[in-house]
């Protein structure tokens, strides 16, 4: 998104209208939106000569470390300037005066986080040399008209904590007040007491809700809707959310994806999970070990198409589970439960073969995300979005283990398919 006039986008919209095309096909496709409060970071500051009065025309240059975006703005009339809809990473800023007789100052290495309003105050230095370099990290940013609380977890958490079916809800646990309880197909995410349906879920700017049920996009139970490893940042905010999050009274969970840069950069996981590792049950439950397995591998490879200008990032992930559930019957009058079942036989014959005995369950999914960005010129970027997630679930749809082997009259097979599309610019 951009404050800019519409006819500057024309190239954008174009690109975003052939991917809206694409995502048409598939009639679970959403309308394409997005939320640049909720992206996009502002620098912003004053510029003030050595006296402390406001320097005016000053030109304040901004460039992006990752993908090498410029883009500049003059100060005001009394030595401001802002400069919005920045993604977030590090910047460099360099500030010089329009009339003769001051440095250069530049500041290096100021982090800008998705949502954050980084305030910079520049004092001109009146010197013979030419430019001055501050190496500065700037101190964390104290917004006092911010009136949110919220938890942001960072790159380097979501890479280091391990994260049991990867699955980037879990890493939402982090933020005081969120909690999981049980909900009508699955566990569902509480934050601040309040019912999952109240929450809201924005990834990169766009509506990641599932319009039935009032959750995440998918429900509760695929196994994940995108690579983990494909997230920069996540942030929670569990209460006083401002309007650009929109219309939901519990939490919001917001989520940036990666982006390509001037760096070929990628990573690979996998994860094993088998019984043999497992402890045995219980006497009392019939001794013996479980029957699962679980197997999960991806990748991500992100870099660019064109140094400086086209960027790309891919990032898929997959897995095969299967568990056996209720391998051992174990009643407290087993007489009693053979004696239903010839009753059964003897009435409906074959119409109750698959009631008793175990339960084979499964839990497979592939997802897979494709992102591009775009360097315009100084002050127009766009980004284009594809994601497709795939989950099946045999005998997926009861949680109970000592219930039927078809509990819900049906074979129980829970299938998923859906494609996102999201286009800013």
């Amino acid at each position: 998104m951009s404050n800019v006039r519409a006819p500057r986008c024309r190239p954008v919209r174009v690109l975003a209208a052939v991917l809206l095309a694409a995502a048409a096909v598939d009639l679970h496709a959403p309308q394409l939106a997005a939320q640049a409060g909720t992206t996009t970071g502002v620098i912003r500051g004053t510029v003030r000569d050595p006296l402390g009065d406001p320097v005016a025309g000053a030109i304040v240059v901004v460039q992006h470390r990752e993908t090498d975006l410029l883009t500049s703005v003059e100060t005001s009339a009394s030595g401001t300037f802002a400069r919005a809809l920045l993604p977030p990473g590090t910047y460099d800023l360099t500030v010089a005066a329009a009339t003769a007789g001051f440095g250069t100052e530049r500041i290096e290495g100021a982090t800008l986080r998705v949502g954050e309003l980084l305030d910079v105050a520049v004092a001109l230095r009146v010197v013979t040399a030419e430019t001055v370099t501050v190496v500065s990290e700037l101190p964390p940013t104290l917004d006092t008209a911010d009136v949110t609380s919220s938890q942001r977890v960072l790159e380097d958490v979501v890479d280091g904590l391990p994260s049991d079916g990867r699955n980037f809800m879990s890493l939402t646990l982090l933020t005081p007040g969120a909690s999981i309880s049980q909900g009508p197909d699955g566990d569902a995410l509480n934050i601040s007491g309040q019912r999952g349906i109240f929450n809201n879920f924005i990834v990169d700017g766009a509506d990641f809700n599932n319009p039935f049920f009032g959750e995440q996009r998918g429900g509760q139970r695929p196994a994940f809707t995108f690579n983990q490893d494909a997230i920069e940042e996540l942030v929670v905010v569990n209460q006083g959310a401002t309007a650009e999050f929109g219309r939901s009274s519990g939490g919001f969970v917001n989520v940036i994806t990666k982006s390509g840069t001037n760096e070929l950069a990628g990573s690979a996981h996998y994860f094993g999970q088998w019984d043999e590792i497992a402890a045995p049950f219980p006497t009392a439950r019939g001794g013996g070990r479980p029957d699962f397995h679980r197997n999960q591998a991806g990748a991500t490879l992100g870099g660019p198409l064109v140094r400086d200008r086209a960027f790309f990032f891919l990032a898929y992930d997959q897995q095969a589970a299967a568990e056996t559930k209720q391998a051992t019957r174990r009643v407290r009058n087993p007489a009693n439960l053979r004696r239903l079942e010839r009753f059964l036989q003897a009435r409906w014959p074959g119409l109750f073969d698959d009631e008793f005995g175990p339960i084979r369950r499964t839990d497979d999914a592939r997802s897979l995300l494709a992102k591009l960005d775009l360097n315009l010129d100084g002050r127009h970027q766009a980004s284009l979005k594809y994601n497709y997630t795939w989950s099946e679930q045999v005998n997926g749809t009861s949680t109970s283990t000592r219930g039927a082997r078809r509990p819900t009259g049906s074979r129980a097979t829970a299938r998923m398919r859906s494609t996102a599309a999201s286009a800013r610019c």
